[in-house]
């Protein structure tokens, strides 16, 4: 249903921003926001219905096309939210756009009259000429509308609720069109008004009214299927919808027209008090904004001198002749054309007809500020030509013109986006040397054309053999002509660190804990075809990779390559866990992540009841005391330790809390031939330490990293500072704490410090 929604609160959405575009706290950047979020967000929705109707126009695989699966109250509520949007935008063709929808027949596929019995609904459902499906003289037995005529409409055997929102929404759409200058209350031969007085009748349960059978197929059911639809008659019962005031004000308050069964609907939908929106119950009672009587409603009928001149279009386009009063934005298939705007600069002669039975008074101003009836123009920018005729009652009507000039719209925006190894990104993407990449453009509204630097035109491309960095670059053009471009940069990388144990690659790793026997490689990735790279292990190795078989104890190297003259270095490490804790004398201690070169600090704060340890850069003077802490092995039968802080005497406790009282075992687990610690809690769980220095101490039950060194504090009482070793110049770490060189890219940690390789 989300069609259905973007379609409804669309357009009210619309509507009111409309009614309060000119009010003074309504900021013009606020305004200009709000009316960028109806073109991303709720235009794209509801233009995107209409011009696919989620893939039931095309059927794409079967046998037949079924664009009238959708009931008219779909359509209509899209159209309405386009032309809504098209008025608040000031944007002419999107206003034609859902204007087309209601005038023309999108499908080709009506005939009028009709002959066909049962009626298929095989075309476009909110078309004027398919939402009133048939038109007849009145019957004697019926009371007539000054037009004489009687229509049913396609939602009229459905059930009254889906029917009477259909007419409100219908009626909607004629009135904001007739406020723009369009008529489209008499489009047709004043189909509209056969519709709006069957519709009618049915609230009032009238019989007898004149019915053809009308045949509901779908998209997966076709007409000789027998679960089709075949309504055999009008449903009929009372509904009170907010709109009766809009359907008398129109015809008899503006033409004084007699509409009968109108208007005992408008003395029902009184009887309910002001129609503010809520009434109906099928469907929802605020598909339509209300107050019709407040907005719309006059006091007496129109008398013959009160009534506007109604005016019809006439246009000459080169060598055409045309009886309609818009171009541009009229060819709304679910195919893609975006040339469907007038050529700029193309001339155009606008000429409004007024009633074969009605003498010209010669009163004619135009938004332009001619005077003559008939102009002429050069149509450069998209436009509305307004003609306003005063008769010689000296009552005013208006026609317009909508000119929408190709290329001259609101701009679609595009997103480009790239998509390698799973991953997608939306500015720039690195990619290995000679490999390829799929990138994808994705244009606002759809129903565009796409032209990348490639000179592909398919909105998803892939990009093979890529060699050196490439920016792409791809231009949209919208359904109306309007363009716009995006960019994605593809860089390339070259190396990436990896190990190899026992025959199973271990990708972006550097460091891996084994177990004694194992074969361990060290194995950077370099694509195969990527030559312009040298190596040089600390081993004294030159090839690309080094192995160790049969591994006894922890195995580090040290790998220098240089790639286009530029060098960089990786330090790898395979670990042997030792089988049993370590043994630690008992002393004062710093205890440092030599990954991140921060030490693990009390943070209590004198005054307060209780603070968490973490991991900090190294401190200065009487407050390195934070970080001094007595190792204490408590436990007779093993290497099992308390941690007592210098600074404040405290504990570190099982949570990383500092309490005065509790005292928590903690072990330290060595990598056999270095010496760097794990430390794990009694759970048994080992420390994993985060990029701002806080603790992990639930995940772990094994090593991963023996990222702790024990520095001694030999003298508390005087010494104040001591000199911990530290990473030589140019030594990185990534954020698990894996060495790395300095052409990583990304975040790193550099003395202490975090740093960004780009």
């Amino acid at each position: 249903n989300y069609a259905l929604a973007a379609g409804l609160y669309g357009y009210q959405f619309a509507q009111a921003a409309e009614l309060l575009r000119d009010y003074d706290g309504w900021a013009p950047e606020r305004f200009e926001q709000f009316r960028q979020w109806m073109l991303r967000v709720w235009y794209p929705s509801a233009i995107g219905f209409l011009r696919g109707r989620n893939g039931t126009w095309e059927n794409s695989g079967k046998w037949w096309q079924a664009p009238g699966h959708y009931w008219s109250n779909w359509g209509l509520c899209n159209a309405l939210c386009v032309m809504s949007i098209g008025v608040l935008c000031d944007d002419v063709f999107i206003y034609n756009q859902g204007l087309s929808y209601i005038k023309y027949d999108q499908v080709g596929t009506f005939k009028d009259p009709r002959t066909a019995d049962p009626i298929l609904n095989d075309g476009l459902t909110e078309f004027m000429g398919n939402l009133v499906v048939t038109v007849s003289d009145t019957p004697d037995n019926l009371k007539a509308s000054s037009y004489g005529i009687i229509g049913q409409m396609q939602e009229s055997g459905r059930d009254i609720g889906h029917a009477t929102m259909s007419l409100g929404l219908a009626v909607d759409i004629a009135h904001m069109a007739w406020n723009q200058g369009d008529d489209l209350f008499s489009f047709m031969d004043n189909r509209l008004a056969a519709g709006v007085e069957f519709l009618a009748a049915e609230t009032q349960s009238v019989e007898g009214l004149p019915w053809t059978n009308y045949k509901y197929g779908t998209n997966g059911i076709y007409y000789t299927d027998s679960r089709c639809w075949t309504m055999t008659g009008p449903a009929l019962g009372n509904q009170i919808r907010p709109y009766w005031g809009t359907v008398i004000g129109h015809y008899k308050g503006v033409l004084g027209k007699e509409m009968p069964y109108s208007e005992m609907a408008y003395a029902d939908m009184l009887k309910n008090g002001p129609d503010g929106g809520g009434q109906g119950s099928t469907s929802g009672g605020y598909d339509h904004l209300g107050y019709s009587v407040l907005m719309s409603y006059r006091d007496h009928a129109a008398t013959p001198e009160e009534v506007p001149t109604l005016l019809s279009p006439k246009m000459v386009v080169g060598k055409d002749t045309l009886r309609h009063n818009e171009l541009g934005g009229l060819v709304n298939t679910y195919k893609t054309n975006n040339n469907t705007g007038v050529t700029k600069g193309t001339v155009i002669k606008l000429m409004p007809q007024l009633p074969d039975t009605c003498e010209d008074t010669g009163l004619w101003q135009w938004n332009t500020g001619e005077t003559t009836r008939d102009i002429t123009v050069t149509a450069n920018e998209s436009h509305v030509y307004r003609a306003t005729y005063t008769n010689q009652h000296g009552v005013k009507s208006q026609l317009c013109f909508s000119i929408a000039v190709q290329g001259d719209c609101e701009v679609s925006p595009v997103t480009a986006t790239a998509t390698y190894g799973g991953q997608t990104a939306s500015d720039s993407i690195t990619i290995f040397y000679d490999e390829a990449v799929t990138l994808k453009a994705s244009g606002t509204g759809g129903y565009g054309t796409y032209q990348w630097n490639t000179g592909a035109t398919a909105s998803s491309i892939t990009v093979k053999n890529i060699r050196k960095d490439s920016t792409f670059v791809v231009t949209f053009k919208n359904q109306g002509g309007a363009v716009s471009r995006d960019t994605i940069r593809v860089r390339l990388k070259y190396f990436r660190p990896q190990m190899t144990v026992n025959g199973q690659v271990k990708a972006d790793t550097v460091q891996y804990v084994c177990q004694p026997g194992d074969k361990v490689a060290f194995t950077p990735y370099v694509p195969a075809t990527f030559h312009d790279i040298t190596f040089h292990w600390s081993s004294g190795a030159e090839g690309r990779s080094v192995s160790y078989d049969n591994i006894q104890t922890s195995v580090v190297d040290t790998l220098i390559y240089t790639i286009y003259g530029k060098s960089d270095t990786v330090y790898y490490a395979a670990y042997i866990s030792d089988t049993l804790d370590s043994a630690i004398p008992d002393g004062y201690y710093l205890i440092r992540d030599r990954f991140h070169d921060t030490y693990l600090t009390n943070n209590s704060v004198e005054g307060t009841s209780y603070a968490y340890a973490t991991f900090t850069p190294k401190k200065e003077g009487d407050a390195l005391h934070e970080q001094v802490w007595k190792i204490t092995n408590e436990n007779i039968d093993g290497p099992c330790y308390d941690l007592l802080n210098l600074a404040d005497q405290r504990y570190l406790a099982l949570t990383m809390r500092m309490t005065a009282s509790t005292r928590t075992p903690y072990y330290f687990r060595k990598a056999t031939g270095t010496q760097w610690y794990h430390i794990r809690n009694k759970r048994p769980c080992y420390f994993t330490i985060g990029d701002d220095g806080t603790v992990d101490h639930t995940t772990y039950s094994v090593p991963t990293c023996f990222p702790v060194e024990l520095i001694p504090y030999n003298d508390p009482t005087g010494i104040r500072d001591l000199q911990a070793d530290r990473p030589a110049d140019g030594r990185c770490y990534n954020l698990s704490g894996q060495r790395v060189g300095t052409s990583y890219k990304g975040i790193v940690i550099r003395n202490g410090k975090k740093h960004i390789n780009r």
